[in-house]
């Protein structure tokens, strides 16, 4: 499949054209976004102008918009967005409830490493497994064994996909390529994601208890229920189900590669693992698990998520959006119908904004002594403005509690044979994600 990695592209043109350059997809004119200022214009002073998407062709020839949550515009758009909201929040995110869930499936990720024998291993699959288990739960109302073979198919295609594309593949310039040989592997990912998530909604419809809510599927399905009674504009299609969730699952395990940057990372500098595994012993122990509430007790755990997430960022170039009217960006006028992209690893990696960006720093998110976490305006890995990532929340938790619970437990190791040569480029696609390697958990 033929995709280009652009964040050296965009730095090269950002270093002769600035903060704000145009370009061509295609048919699709683009502009492009890279620093803070331009940032801070267009998606808060003019949030409202660029708050649509723009769904990549290919996309749209494969799943289409209609139904999505991440998507869709306008109205319709902004009642999925409050709908999701909602039920991720009466779901548990953000609540005791929610953690607990998490807490749980770190456990059992820590015994499945704990269980490995086999000398260092991928952590791709487990973590991915784990992190997926989190989002089902919410999406599916139930969680899966490791080693079950639908499961593991399942989030297998779902992480290959969001890694096999991006908004330059050759695709998202000739769209009809998406029926040609050259795309027949991410048909069939698309294909195989599709019918399981509509095979799981259609259970749900014939199992639905209006007094037992399992999961968002039932929500959502409750919802178009309370619509069609009151006589309100249907804004969740009852045939489209399927794609709103599609789109969760997709952003859900978006977490595992963070955490497998972060595996990568703390392995291959061990004395930053040491520091958070010291902080770890001290605030928590060896006689409980971690908790959402020891966060403020640990600014030297905190600014290493910070700076795993601003060192490899997993979507490097954001998800376009699209102006719905006319609009500008210091002094240039863009137009309306314009995709225009916020460059994340422009921000996060520009020496304009980091000292030494290229060297991997967490204290440069702490005070001088140590004790304040700091939070400089070029951090944004959530987004920015009224499309900020529907579950930062669930992310956030996620990436203190895996984290924590499994450096608690164990030190990270790179295989002898990837001490030298592990690459930290990355696999680009609609998510960075790190090149296979090689580590090994040895239990403390």
């Amino acid at each position: 499949m033929v995709r280009t990695d652009m964040r050296g592209v965009f730095s090269r043109l950002t270093a002769v054209y600035g903060g704000v350059f145009s370009l061509r997809v295609g048919p699709i004119p683009v502009v492009v976004v890279c620093d803070v200022e331009a940032v801070n214009e267009a998606f808060l002073v003019q949030g409202d102008a660029f708050e649509d998407r723009l769904m990549p062709p290919l996309l749209h020839y494969a799943i289409g918009k209609k139904g999505s949550f991440a998507f869709d515009n306008g109205p319709v758009w902004k009642a999925r967005r409050r709908f999701g909201l909602s039920a991720m929040r009466n779901l548990g995110m953000g609540k005791s409830s929610m953690e607990r869930r998490i807490t749980e499936e770190a456990r059992i990720l820590c015994e499945s490493l704990k269980s490995n024998r086999l000398g260092p291993f991928n952590p791709n699959g487990l973590t991915t497994n784990a992190v997926a288990n989190v989002i089902c739960s919410i999406s599916f109302g139930e969680r899966f064994d490791y080693d079950d073979p639908v499961f593991q198919n399942f989030v297998a295609n779902v992480h290959q996909a969001v890694s096999s594309i991006s908004f330059f593949s050759l695709g998202n310039a000739l769209p009809f390529l998406f029926y040609s040989p050259l795309y027949s592997d991410f048909r069939y990912l698309i294909d195989f994601m599709k019918d399981t998530v509509q095979r799981i909604v259609g259970e749900h419809r014939k199992t639905l208890d209006d007094h037992d809510v399992r999961d968002i599927i039932d929500l959502y399905i409750l919802e178009i229920h309370r619509q069609q009674k009151c006589g309100e504009e249907i804004v969740f299609d009852k045939d489209r189900a399927w794609r709103g969730i599609f789109d969760l699952i997709a952003a859900g395990t978006g977490t595992s590669a963070t955490l497998l940057w972060a595996f990568l990372l703390l392995a291959k500098f061990p004395d930053k693992m040491k520091q958070v595994q010291d902080e770890i012993d001290r605030v928590v122990g060896d006689h409980r698990s971690p908790s959402m509430s020891d966060q403020d007790a640990m600014p030297v755990t905190m600014a290493t998520i910070m700076e795993i997430q601003r060192f490899r960022h997993v979507a490097p170039l954001g998800v376009p959006r699209r102006t719905n009217k006319e609009a500008t960006i210091k002094g240039y006028r863009i137009p309306k119908g314009t995709a225009v992209i916020m460059n994340l690893w422009e921000l996060m990696m520009s020496p304009k904004y980091w000292d030494q960006p290229e060297e991997f720093r967490p204290s440069r998110f702490l005070s001088e002594d140590g004790k304040t976490v700091l939070e400089p305006d070029a951090f944004i890995p959530f987004g920015i403005g009224s499309r900020i990532c529907l579950g930062q929340l669930l992310a956030k938790m996620e990436l203190f509690l895996f984290l924590t619970n499994i450096l608690q437990r164990f030190t990270l190791q790179l295989a002898d044979e990837s001490l030298n040569d592990v690459s930290l480029d990355g696999r680009a696609g609609f998510a960075l994600v790190p090149l296979d390697f090689k580590l090994s958990f040895k239990q403390r």
